[in-house]
């Protein structure tokens, strides 16, 4: 489904992918669980494309899952914030938030490593620009695509029914820096945000 220009949301994931065309590069943003990475390997073999560089906005199982399978089909270059990576890598564990299902979860959650990943310091890009928007995880990333001021907010934040704005306090770190990010995505006034869970929306 289409957002924007160069945008397109992958339908069936259970956290929001999103495919990013430009003339030089495809990209994806977030690869789901295990299951979404078999509908995100779909979803480009159907439109002969490949992604040619994956961000990741931070670490949760639910948005790096299927990180392996692709990696393992297309060989992108995958980018993870710098503090994350030794999570995707096999090197640490999750830092859970307070609640008992972050701890269930980020304790039983099994993720199939990605050694091949890379810092997103490292990750450069004239249409692409990194925004820390920390909180939810302890580097959590968001993603600007400036051609079509679509801003990519992985769980920093999502929209309700009646329109106002929520952050999912039961999985997020660190509450306070979580509303400052919130905070400052929302500056963005007339940029769409691609959330990792829920509707798109335009930040009036």
């Amino acid at each position: 489904m289409k957002i924007s220009a160069n945008v397109e949301f992958i339908e069936g994931t259970l956290a929001n992918s999103y495919a990013i065309f430009t003339d030089e590069e495809t990209f994806l943003i977030d690869a789901g669980t295990r299951g979404s990475g078999k509908k995100i390997i779909s979803y480009f073999e159907k439109t002969n494309r490949k992604p040619d560089v994956v961000l990741i906005t931070h670490y949760h199982p639910d948005h790096i899952g299927g990180l392996r399978l692709i990696y393992e089909r297309f060989k992108p270059r995958i980018y993870v914030p710098d503090s994350e990576l030794d999570v995707v890598r096999g090197n640490a564990k999750i830092i859970p938030a307070k609640s008992i299902l972050s701890h269930l979860i980020s304790r039983f959650s099994r993720i199939d490593i990605v050694p091949e990943a890379e810092p997103v310091s490292n990750f450069s890009n004239k249409n692409i620009s990194i925004l820390p928007t920390p909180g939810h995880t302890p580097q959590s990333t968001s993603y600007i695509l400036n051609l079509d001021k679509v801003i990519f907010i992985g769980d920093a934040f999502s929209i309700k029914s009646d329109g106002s704005y929520v952050i999912n306090k039961a999985f997020t770190l660190d509450m306070d820096r979580a509303k400052k990010s919130m905070e400052l995505i929302l500056s963005y006034k007339g940029y769409k945000v691609a959330p990792g869970h829920g509707s798109v929306f335009t930040i009036k």
